[in-house]
C-alpha cells in the first residue's frame, strides 16, 4: 500500500515537472520566435501587403500594431466591419486573411437631444457630409471640434446606427445647449501710472439655435476709449461659408481712428479656419487674410492642444505717409499635461509692419499691454511697429473649478521716436480663477523688470453664463 502510494507521488511529481519544462521550452520558444515571411489568404491589395509586411523580423506576437493600422485604415475609409485573421506557426511563417466587409457612406447625422441648436446648422457643424466615406477618425475629430465650440454640453457619448439598405451609417449625438453666452468685466489698476481702466465684454454665442454669434467690447480709461464688435452669419445660403462683419472705434488723446470690415470664413477639416476681408477707415482701406488651427481638448480650461492664429492684412491710400504697407501678426498657444492637475502652458507672439522705416501714423502702430499681451502693462501703454514674446505659464486646475497659474513672459519691442533700438521687457506675476456653475471670478497681479514687488498691474475680473 505504501508502495501504491509512493509511485503515485513520484508520478504526480514527474508529470508536473514535464508540465514546468514544457512552459519553459514554449517561453523560450516564444522568445526566440520570429516571423520569417508572410503569406496571403483570400484577395488581397499592395498596400495590405506592405501594411503588415511591417511585422516580418518583429516577435511572433508583434504583428498586433501592424494589424490594428491595417483595420482602422479600414474603417477611415468606409469599411467598418472589416476584419483580419494573423495565424503565426511554428516556422515564423505569418498568415493572414482579410475580410473588409461591405462599404458605408454617412447618412445625415442627428442630435438626440434637438433643441440644442437648428438640425441644419447642427449637420454642417459637425464636419459629416452626407455620401462621404464612413471614417471613425473623423467621428472623433467631430466630437472634437463640437466641444471646442461651447456651445453643448454631451450626455452620451455618439452612437452609430446603421441603415443596411442603403449602406448608410446614422451618427447620432446626445448633445443639449450649453449656457455658453457671456457677460464679462475687467477693472486693472496700476500703482505705477495710479490709473484704473475698465473693460466690459459681451459675448452671445448659437443665438437662438442658429449658430450665429455676436461679440461686443467696450474699454475706457482716463486718456482712452475703445469699442469693437464682430458678427457671425452662419452658412450662408446653405454653403460652407460663413459671413462676418466687425469693426472698431477709438479715440483718444493723440488720435481717432475706426475701421468696418466684411468678410467670409470657412472650416476646413475639423481643426483648420480660413477667413478673407475687406475694410475701410478714416483714411485707408485695407485687405485681410487669416488662418486659425485650434485643437484643444475643450473650451473652458484645456488642458492638452493647440491654438494657431495669423494674420497678414494690406493696407493701402494713407496720404498722411506711405501709400501702402502689409501689417503681420501671429500667435501660438499650446497646452502639455505634465503630472495630475499640473499643466504647462506656452504662448508666443510676434507683429510687424513693413516696410520698417515708414513714418507710420499712430493708430496704425500695435498697442502693448493687457491681458491678451504684455501683461505689466496697462493696455495701449506702448505703441510699436514690431513686437514679440513669450510665455512659460505652470498651472494647477481642480476640474472645472478652479485654476491658479504662475507665468513668466519675456519679450521686446520697437521703440517710437524720439528712441531708438529695441526695448527688452520681462513680465511675471501670478494668476487665480475660480468657478462656481455660471459664475466665475478671476484675479491677476504682473509685475514689469526693475519695478518694485508693490508697483505691478492688479486686474479683476468677473464673469456669468447664460
Amino acid at each position: 500500500m505504501k508502495n501504491e502510494k509512493l509511485n503515485m507521488k513520484n508520478g504526480w511529481c514527474a508529470a508536473f515537472a514535464m508540465f514546468v519544462l514544457g512552459v519553459a521550452l514554449n517561453l523560450c520558444f516564444a522568445a526566440d520566435c520570429r516571423i520569417e515571411k508572410m503569406e496571403w489568404v483570400g484577395e488581397r491589395s499592395e498596400f495590405d501587403e506592405l501594411s503588415m509586411n511591417a511585422a516580418v523580423g518583429a516577435p511572433c506576437d508583434g504583428y498586433q500594431d501592424a494589424k490594428r493600422k491595417l483595420i482602422r485604415y479600414y474603417e477611415d475609409h468606409g469599411f467598418l466591419g472589416a476584419k483580419l485573421q494573423v495565424d503565426v506557426d511554428s516556422a515564423g511563417v505569418m498568415r493572414c486573411q482579410l475580410d473588409r466587409g461591405s462599404g458605408w457612406v454617412w447618412a445625415e447625422a442627428q442630435n438626440l437631444d434637438s433643441g440644442a441648436t437648428d438640425i441644419e446648422v447642427f449637420r454642417k457643424l459637425t464636419g459629416l457630409e452626407m455620401g462621404e466615406e464612413v471614417s471613425l477618425t473623423d467621428l472623433e475629430r467631430s466630437e472634437s471640434r463640437l466641444a471646442r465650440l461651447g456651445y453643448y454640453e454631451q450626455t452620451a457619448h455618439v452612437r452609430l446606427f446603421r441603415d443596411p439598405v442603403r449602406n448608410r451609417v446614422i451618427p447620432a449625438y446626445s448633445l443639449r445647449a450649453a449656457p455658453i453666452s457671456a457677460a464679462e468685466g475687467f477693472l486693472t489698476y496700476s500703482s505705477v501710472e495710479k490709473s484704473w481702466e475698465g473693460k466690459v465684454n459681451l459675448a452671445l454665442y448659437n443665438i437662438l439655435g442658429t449658430g450665429r454669434d455676436l461679440l461686443l467690447e467696450g474699454y475706457s480709461q482716463n486718456k482712452s476709449r475703445r469699442l469693437e464688435g464682430s458678427y457671425r452669419e452662419r452658412f450662408i445660403f446653405g454653403t460652407a461659408w460663413d459671413v462676418l462683419v466687425r469693426g472698431f472705434f477709438q479715440d483718444d488723446s493723440l488720435s481717432r481712428d475706426s475701421r468696418v470690415e466684411i468678410g467670409v470664413s470657412r472650416n476646413i477639416g475639423f481643426s483648420f479656419d480660413v477667413a478673407a476681408f475687406v475694410g475701410i477707415g478714416n483714411d485707408e482701406k485695407s485687405s485681410t487674410f487669416e488662418m486659425s488651427y485650434v485643437s484643444f481638448d475643450r473650451r473652458i480650461l484645456p488642458r492638452s492642444g493647440t491654438s494657431l492664429d495669423v494674420s497678414l492684412a494690406w493696407m493701402m491710400d494713407r496720404p498722411d505717409s506711405l501709400d501702402s504697407y502689409l501689417r503681420l501678426e501671429s500667435s501660438l498657444v499650446h497646452y502639455v499635461p505634465l503630472y495630475k492637475n499640473f499643466i504647462v502652458r506656452y504662448s508666443a507672439a510676434a507683429g510687424a509692419l513693413l516696410p520698417s522705416g515708414g513714418a507710420f501714423a499712430r493708430e496704425d502702430l500695435f498697442a502693448l499691454g493687457g491681458i491678451n499681451s504684455f501683461k505689466g502693462m496697462m493696455y495701449g501703454l506702448t505703441r510699436t511697429r514690431a513686437y514679440g514674446f513669450s510665455q512659460a505659464a505652470l498651472l494647477w486646475q481642480d476640474g472645472y473649478d478652479l485654476s491658479i497659474e504662475v507665468f513668466y513672459q519675456p519679450g521686446l519691442y520697437r521703440r517710437m521716436k524720439p528712441f531708438h533700438g529695441w526695448a527688452r521687457e520681462h513680465d511675471y506675476g501670478i494668476g487665480f480663477t475660480q468657478y462656481r456653475k455660471s459664475w466665475s471670478f478671476s484675479i491677476y497681479y504682473a509685475l514689469r523688470n526693475g519695478c518694485d514687488y508693490l508697483d505691478g498691474v492688479l486686474g479683476f475680473g468677473a464673469k456669468t453664463l447664460f
